[in-house]
């Protein structure tokens, strides 16, 4: 930073010689002295002129590291160094500007050094409330310009969530909300609604209302979290059984005991299918839950190829891919899935299960060409071994019909949405949200080809099963008039879209914050987080 001509073949030649003499060392990433006796040395050396010449290195360090803060690119290094630089040069309008900077924030929050935040905002004589304002209207400003460069709405509706959180951990419950809303709003409007990140921010709202006392609402949040996660995820997934506990601990405190046990009943036998016996390996207690468990499964499959070591691969590539090692999770999905068609066969249910997690992986990366035949076969691999209306076949069916929609081609995905309401149907009966769910992403995709006359009923038929089965007050009925009037907006009738607008509006006023974007987006799948499951 202090020599940017400084080149790195240079570097190597200064840091051999003085790490040699002992003098500095290499430590977590980072140069740093090897002992304080050479720390005040060079500083007596460096600094003898005394503080201007400290200021003006701080000044240096300040402009070095600003220019590697902003949209997308706020790096830890310089996260963690530009504010209590600004901090000691006794700045304020600088340090405000920086902290309030979201890249920032988030950086700070998501290494859990939120203390270390709120003492910044003590040194610029702010207090909670005015924090939360200007974090709240600085996300705003973001949604704002979200299109342009790096930024997209989803990673928008990622800063509310962290800002919900951040304020619903100081207490400051009324300001959290509408943060946590609008990521909410967000994710509705830019994914399909039975989409994961859906089922996280419903998650994320219930915990706030169950902090708040707001018992019933925290419920109904719940259950709809559960519905998603047991949709998209599967009934045995670890977020069906954090859903489960969270649903129990809400009866326990409405003292509906005989609700709560069956489901902490449900929850603890999906954590111990999921759990193994855990070896203890020495100097593991600082080490990460996610690596714990990859190192222990690496033990696991050294040796002869085996249906159990074949799990263990594919539970290693879970473990990597929710660490964000794409490359690494690949890997050990690929010998897993070599490893399951030589010992049980190319038609078996754990080889579907490998297809899934890769196509899931290769979705993610939008490498649709290659997802697709690997969809394709994890489906009919299936069909052969369980009926079509199973909660396996319908969760590759959703998988590839939001495939086919991303490559927008409707022509493949709209059978299969039609096939996933049939499938709904059979499974919960015709007036279940899960129906008018299917309805909806069956709706939106008609819609998207501007067969407003055959998108309407599909529209009103899941209106009237949300209304029916949730309550003319919920959440999902705002959306679907929301979508309703986005429609007859592009059909040009205008009086019709904004009575579903106004309806829409005020149901979203009396459940909370909402925001001020016009007739602009339809619940569709912009952009959808596919899933890797243990297998």
């Amino acid at each position: 930073a202090l020599q940017p001509d400084l080149s790195w073949r240079e570097l190597c030649v200064h840091y051999k010689f003085l790490s040699s003499h002992l003098i500095i060392k290499y430590q977590l990433g980072l140069y740093t002295f090897s002992h304080t006796q050479a720390q005040e040395a060079v500083f007596e050396f460096c600094f003898k002129d005394g503080e201007h010449e400290v200021t003006s290195v701080r000044e240096k360090l300040i402009r070095y590291f600003q220019e590697r803060i902003g949209p997308g690119k706020s790096c830890s290094r310089a996260v963690d160094e530009l504010p209590w630089l600004i901090s000691q040069t006794g700045n304020k309008s600088q340090l405000e500007k920086c902290i309030l900077d979201l890249g920032v924030f988030q950086q700070i929050c998501a290494r859990g050094r939120c203390s270390e935040l709120l003492g910044y905002w003590q040194m610029v004589d702010w207090d909670r409330e005015k924090m939360a304002d200007a974090y709240f209207n600085a996300c705003k400003q973001s949604e704002t310009a979200a299109g342009h460069g790096d930024l997209n709405l989803l990673k928008v509706a990622e800063t509310y969530e962290t800002l919900g959180r951040f304020l619903r951990d100081l207490g400051l419950l009324p300001q959290a909300l509408p943060a946590l809303q609008r990521a909410l709003e967000i994710r509705e409007t830019a994914l399909d609604p039975d989409d994961p990140l859906v089922g996280r921010s419903l998650h994320q709202l219930a915990c706030l209302h169950a902090q708040w006392g707001k018992l019933t609402t925290a419920e109904t949040l719940h259950r709809h979290a559960l519905e998603i996660c047991q949709t998209t995820l599967g009934p045995e997934h670890p977020l069906v059984a954090r859903e489960l506990d969270a649903l129990a601990v809400i009866y326990q405190k409405m003292e509906k005991h005989d609700l709560a046990h069956p489901l902490k009943k449900r929850a603890f036998a999906i954590k111990k299918k999921l759990r193994t016996p855990r070896r203890a390996t020495e100097g593991d207690a600082g080490t990460d839950p996610l690596q714990r468990r990859a190192l222990q499964l690496e033990e696991l499959v050294i040796g002869p190829d085996s249906a159990d070591v074949a799990r263990s691969l594919n539970e290693l590539g879970v473990l990597y891919y929710l660490q964000n090692n794409a490359d690494v999770a690949e890997s050990y999905f690929k010998r897993s899935l070599e490893m399951r068609e030589s010992i049980l066969g190319p038609d078996h249910p754990d080889v579907a299960s490998s297809l899934n997690n890769l196509a899931a992986l290769y979705n993610d990366r939008k490498l649709y060409d290659t997802a697709e035949p690997l969809y394709d076969r994890a489906l009919k691999i299936r069909l052969k071994n369980q009926s079509s209306d199973s909660p396996g076949v319908a969760s590759i069916i959703n998988h590839l019909a939001r495939l086919y929609k991303q490559q927008g081609k409707f022509d493949k995905a709209e059978p299969l949405y039609r096939q996933a309401v049939e499938i709904r149907e059979k499974t919960f009966g015709g007036n279940h949200p899960s129906v008018a769910t299917a309805l909806v992403n069956l709706a939106v995709l008609i819609s998207q080809q501007n067969r407003f006359s055959e998108a309407g009923p599909l529209f009103e038929q899941a209106l009237k099963i949300y209304e029916d089965s949730l309550g003319p007050q919920h959440t999902r009925v705002a959306e679907t008039l929301r979508n309703l009037a986005v429609m007859k907006y592009e059909e040009e009738d205008y009086q019709t879209a904004a009575h579903y607008y106004k309806r829409a509006t005020e149901i979203k006023e009396q459940g909370g914050a909402y925001g001020e974007k016009g007739l602009s987006h339809r619940s569709s799948s912009i952009e959808t987080t596919s899933t890797v499951k243990n297998i």
